[in-house]
């Protein structure tokens, strides 16, 4: 994902990185053809897996229903439905995502 502006945060191959906090440093950097980076990370495999779940599950494309158990599944019956192949969030999942995501990430 990309991070555009003052303290956004982006990702691409394993690494993640955030811009400077302030807008106006954020401007003063960018004014001055220099990056606004503040910090980095390298992510291993297993971090940018649970994260792209974390995401994924928030978009109307999902998750692959394929990396869950029938019993994970059905225990939160509530919280997401399947489409095809791929299971979204319900309503009632979309008020409790972040619940949702770390229940996924603990069932994988």
């Amino acid at each position: 994902y990309e991070g555009f502006g003052s303290a956004a945060h982006a990702h691409l191959n394993g690494r993640r990185w955030w811009n400077v906090r302030t807008p106006e440093r954020y401007i003063e950097l960018v004014t001055a053809g220099e990056s606004p980076e503040s910090s980095s990370e390298t992510l291993d495999a297993q971090t940018s897996k649970r994260e792209a779940l974390q995401l994924l599950v928030r978009t109307r494309e999902g998750v692959p229903i394929d990396s869950f158990s029938e019993a994970d599944l059905d225990e939160m019956s509530e919280l997401l439905e399947r489409h095809e192949d791929r299971i979204v969030l319900t309503r009632a999942g979309r008020l409790l995502a972040n619940e949702v995501a770390l229940r996924l990430i603990d069932a994988v």
